[in-house]
């Protein structure tokens, strides 16, 4: 049976996770040009472009004035298996598990936002909940700005490892929710309303409130795609899923 071969997409992400893990490419250090990268792969540079976009938006890399695009600061460790969770969905976990963690890790991080977040943070929390809203407008998805929103507060928690832990689990959220079809015509317009709680919350730096409105939403997430399933309560007890 002939082996399958990574989609270019992969192979570029692949090659730049053994340069981080070999230390060819340190923390700081300056990834190679999109053609650079094309010509030594032997892929196109629109797929360069998708995987670093892909790591960008991770917070994996970062794309700095006049130095171009670095590594982001995170360790070489950090960073290999964050890519490895981004670039293949091997390591599978449990959906209700998952959300168990999603929600005590995004929890967190609203209430910090509210708490710790700089103007350049607000200005990209309201990017993606702007696009998210613009998206389910017109009929679409929206699940790559969902997802982006929720990247960008835990951004603005200015905390490192609850941001690592975050875009840790992400890809297998996304892959949870590409998935799953979507029933309810309405779905988008409750979601962004949901979002419309944390962002009042975290512009009014009001960290109780942040935090309380991101739990309804986690809760809310957990009753649309894991039906029937009891959830946790914040004191340990089981409630139902079918509120």
């Amino acid at each position: 049976m002939p082996v399958e071969k990574p989609s270019p997409e992969l192979a570029v992400l692949a090659h730049l996770r053994d340069q981080i893990v070999s230390g060819e490419l340190k923390a700081g250090t300056k990834l190679p040009s999109e053609r650079a990268l094309g010509e030594k792969l032997g892929v196109s540079r629109g797929y360069v472009r998708k995987a670093l976009a892909k790591l960008e938006h991770y917070g994996l890399i970062e794309t700095l004035p006049q130095r171009g695009t670095i590594v982001a600061g995170l360790g070489s460790k950090a960073i290999s298996g964050l890519m490895a969770s981004i670039g293949s969905l091997d390591d599978y976990f449990d959906p209700a598990s998952l959300f168990e963690i999603r929600s005590i890790l995004e929890c967190f991080a609203a209430r910090r936002a509210a708490q710790r977040s700089c103007p350049d943070d607000l200005t990209e929390i309201l990017k993606w909940h702007s696009e998210f809203r613009a998206k389910a407008n017109a009929g679409q998805r929206a699940l790559d700005e969902d997802h982006l929103f929720h990247l960008a507060i835990a951004k603005a928690s200015a905390n490192a490892v609850c941001l690592s832990l975050i875009s840790y689990i992400t890809p297998q959220i996304i892959s949870l929710n590409a998935d799953f079809a979507e029933s309810d015509p309405n779905r988008f317009e409750r979601t962004f309303a949901e979002h419309e709680g944390i962002v009042r919350s975290i512009l009014g730096k009001d960290e109780e409130g942040a935090e309380a409105a991101m739990r309804l939403h986690m809760e809310e997430a957990w009753k649309r795609r894991l039906p029937g399933i009891a959830q946790a309560s914040p004191d340990g007890k089981s409630s139902s899923g079918n509120r």
